[in-house]
């Protein structure tokens, strides 16, 4: 009884740890695989050329690059993030970026990325 007691301990007190991991690991992201990661997303859901994947990494690159000046600024973060989408779509063409947008977000896996954590779903 009492080593089930332990293991029961240590599993839970294991997966506290591993919990608060995941988010610092995320924080820390290098922009070569941020950038590897995003165009992979956008691979799903419309084909990208070689061209493509290199101006992406680009686009990529310099919004990380940007991103680490703003991070304590939410509206330049957001203007950031919104010339980033621009870019994208000069990229990919206006046509190939809206089907990339409407699959995106018709996906459910995307959804559950996008609600507040821990709050309430309305």
């Amino acid at each position: 009884m009492k080593k089930l007691v332990l293991i029961i301990t240590l599993t839970l007190f294991a997966t506290g740890v591993y919990a608060q991991l995941q988010p610092a690991q995320r924080r820390q992201m290098d922009p070569a695989t941020f950038a590897k990661e995003r165009i992979a997303e956008i691979a799903k859901y419309v084909s990208v050329t070689k061209d493509d994947s290199t101006k992406l990494h680009k686009v990529y690159d310099d919004f990380m690059k940007e991103m680490a000046s703003a991070r304590e600024d939410r509206e330049k973060f957001m203007k950031l993030r919104e010339d980033m989408q621009k870019k994208i779509e000069g990229v990919l063409g206006a046509e190939k970026y809206k089907t990339y947008r409407t699959k995106f977000e018709a996906d459910p896996e995307n959804q559950r990325k996008s609600r507040p954590a821990g709050g309430n779903p309305r």
